[in-house]
């Protein structure tokens, strides 16, 4: 009978010992993985909430001297209007230049306003991205992560609110840093 208690013990030990070590492969083979919401990130992000106001004040800028222009359009076609159908031709043509002319520098300023706006976020968010990059990895440390994904529009089908999603522990994690 002790003998049978000793085969059995050892059985155990062999399963145990057997069992650590499927578990120990198991655990070193298992990628880690999270996955951050960009959208939410940039809106909750504090240095990308202080580029959000400076754009929008330059934004506003822009908006007042497009509105000043087109203003002064409307009232030279109202002033046009008046005087247009007893003017003389060459009046007429004159009067035409000048609406033209004015048309396509609203345009031209539309169109320098949005290419403006473009670069401006464009550099003032690439020390943002800098600093979330930095931080993320040194957070995906901390947490042991292998890999985080991030998405945007819905690109992550499944997942949110899921323990993969560490969005609103990661932009905590940035606030504190970057406050």
């Amino acid at each position: 009978m002790t003998r049978f208690y000793g085969i059995i013990a050892m059985i155990a030990l062999v399963l145990s010992v057997g069992g650590v070590v499927f578990c120990l492969v198991v655990k070193s083979s298992t990628v880690r993985y999270g996955f951050v919401n960009t959208e939410k990130l940039l809106t909750s992000f504090v240095g990308a909430q202080r580029v959000e106001g400076e754009l929008r004040k330059e934004q506003d800028k822009w908006d007042s001297a497009r509105r000043t222009m087109a203003d002064s359009l409307a009232a030279f076609e109202s002033r046009m209007e008046l005087v247009y159908d007893s003017a003389s031709l060459e009046t007429k043509k004159r009067l035409k230049s000048e609406q033209v002319r004015r048309i396509e520098e609203l345009g031209r300023f539309t169109k320098a306003e949005e290419n403006g706006l473009i670069k401006m976020r464009s550099e003032l968010m690439e020390p943002v991205y800098k600093q979330i990059n930095s931080a993320l990895a040194d957070f995906s440390r901390e947490r042991g992560l292998d890999v985080v994904f991030a998405s945007s529009n819905g690109s992550i089908v499944y997942g949110e609110g899921s323990r993969a999603d560490i969005t609103d522990d990661f932009v905590s994690f940035l606030n504190k840093r970057f406050h």
